[in-house]
Order: structure tokens, then C-alpha cells, then sequence
């Protein structure tokens, strides 16, 4: 699989790697609102933590414990904090709302991130730039329709779980300088995992031996969508492989509907393509910056 893939030209490869990333987002999301009907979201939360910690063990065993060494073990902690809410919201949410109109929710996050890193990171910006943030904020109107007919506040939790992830992209930004990302995603799990315990089992119920399973695919699948994010991202233009990442909300709303019965209404589906026409010109524009620098 792997012959046949570096095969492939850098863009070719590139729209492989997001599109495996955006079903591995949509199947994880898809497997969260199946446990979570019949056990807290706090468990299911540890859980997936745990697993994801066990996963990552396979590389510090691999890189030792001098791949743990770090100067930014502060930062490491407010990141592992402001993740782990990231996690609950979305979690929360996927407990409330069904899975496609939380997973165009979720495109919100870039947005969000650009108007952080304005004070954040100090970066410069323009009339056009919050023309374009504004378009997005229209689109996740559309979805979560405050005060209308079918509003769901589940859809707020998951609101809440993309601003808690965009600052966390923020920190990213800043300890992608000092650290691997290998050893960011290691502290990220302990972090994970510490925060987890006591409330996963202040809730925890005794589960069937599939829902252990289907805990422990969470953890892996969470490892399969970052490696393979980072590697489309890393390999082509964002302009290029982003429009991949849109097939998550197909793949959400394909799995919505044959396991759950749901189906996503018009607002769902125009509201997260106008959220995501927002990301893709915040992502043009920064790719067009970068290039001439």
C-alpha cells in the first residue's frame, strides 16, 4: 500500500493522505455518537485517551527518553489543558447532535485560529481577511440557527469545541519551533489522560467487550488523522489537498445515515460549504503570503 502510494505524484499523494484523514475524522466522530448513547462521554473520553497514550508508547520506546526532553513543559500543560476541553466539547456534542452537522461545525477552526493569531501572534491583517472570517461565522449561523426552529444546543458544545482547538492550533504554532511533533503529541496524551481519570471514572459503568474495542479504534484513529493531516499538509499546497478535507462531511453524513438514520437538512450542507469556503481563501491567502516571502 504504501509502494503504491509514493508512486504517486506529491499531489496525488497529498489528496490521498487528506481524504484518509478526513474518513478516519468522520469514522471516529461517527463511532463517539454510537458509545456515548449508551455510556457518559467522560468515560468514552478516557478511554480514547488511554489508548491514544498506549499507541504513542510504540515511539518513546522507539526514540527513547531523551525524545521527551523539552524547555516548554509550561506551554506543554495550558496546550494539554485547552485540548482536553477541545476533546469534552466535541464530545459533549456528538452526545446531543448528530454527526454531520458537528462535523461542519468543526470547519470553523481555521477561522477562528486567524482571528486569534492576530493578537496572539501578532499577525498583520486586512479588510479582506475579516471579510472572509465573517463568511464563515454566516455559515455556522446557518447550522447552528440560535432561536430557530430545530436549534440544538449540542451544536454550541461543538461551537466550543473549535474555539478551545483553535487555540490550541495557536499554541502548536509556537512549540512546532522548540519541539517535534512526535513529542507535542506525546505530552498531549499524558495530558489527556491525567485530566481524563478523574471524571472518566467519577462516571465510569461497566462496558461490553466491543465498546472496548470500538474505545481503543478511537485511540488509533486519532493517530491516523494527525499523521495523515500533517503529511498532506506537508507535501502539497493547503490550496490543493484542503478541498480533500471537505469529504468529511460526506463521509459524516454517509455514516450518519446508514447508522444512525440521519439525515443533514439544506442548512447543514450550505452552511458547511460556506464555512469552508472561508477556510480555503483564508488558506489561498496564506499560501500566497508565504510565497512571497
Amino acid at each position: 500500500m504504501n509502494f503504491l502510494i509514493h508512486q504517486k505524484s506529491p499531489i496525488a499523494r497529498g489528496a490521498l493522505w487528506m481524504t484518509i484523514s478526513a474518513f478516519a475524522y468522520a469514522a471516529s466522530i461517527a463511532i463517539i455518537h454510537y458509545l456515548t448513547q449508551e455510556l457518559h462521554f467522560m468515560q468514552v473520553v478516557f478511554l480514547r485517551n488511554v489508548f491514544g497514550f498506549l499507541f504513542m508508547l510504540s515511539w518513546l520506546f522507539r526514540n527513547g527518553v531523551k525524545a521527551l526532553r523539552t524547555s516548554m513543559i509550561h506551554m506543554h500543560v495550558v496546550r494539554g489543558v485547552m485540548s482536553s476541553l477541545n476533546v469534552w466539547f466535541l464530545f459533549a456534542a456528538l452526545w446531543l447532535a448528530p454527526v454531520a452537522d458537528v462535523a461542519a461545525i468543526t470547519f470553523m477552526m481555521p477561522i477562528v485560529a486567524s482571528i486569534l493569531a492576530v493578537f496572539f501572534l501578532k499577525e498583520k491583517t486586512t479588510q479582506k481577511r475579516w471579510m472572509t472570517v465573517g463568511l464563515g461565522f454566516v455559515g455556522a449561523i446557518m447550522i447552528i440557527r440560535p432561536g430557530w426552529t430545530g436549534f440544538n444546543p449540542g451544536l454550541l458544545l461543538a461551537f466550543g469545541s473549535v474555539v478551545a482547538g483553535a487555540v490550541v492550533a495557536i499554541f502548536i504554532k509556537i512549540l512546532i519551533h522548540r519541539d517535534s511533533a512526535d513529542t507535542i503529541a506525546f505530552y498531549l496524551f499524558v495530558s489527556h489522560v491525567v485530566l481524563s481519570f478523574g471524571p472518566g471514572l467519577y462516571f465510569w459503568r461497566s462496558l461490553a467487550f466491543d465498546q472496548l474495542i470500538w474505545c481503543a479504534g478511537l485511540g488509533y484513529l486519532a493517530t491516523v488523522i494527525q499523521r495523515n493531516f500533517n503529511k498532506a499538509m506537508g507535501i502539497a499546497d493547503a490550496t490543493i489537498v484542503l478541498p480533500f478535507n471537505f469529504t468529511r462531511l460526506i463521509w459524516a453524513a454517509l455514516l450518519g445515515w446508514i447508522f444512525f438514520s440521519e439525515l443533514p437538512d439544506i442548512w447543514t450542507w450550505t452552511g458547511g460549504f460556506v464555512i469552508f469556503i472561508a477556510s480555503l481563501l483564508l488558506a489561498r491567502k496564506a499560501a500566497t503570503k508565504n510565497s512571497a516571502a
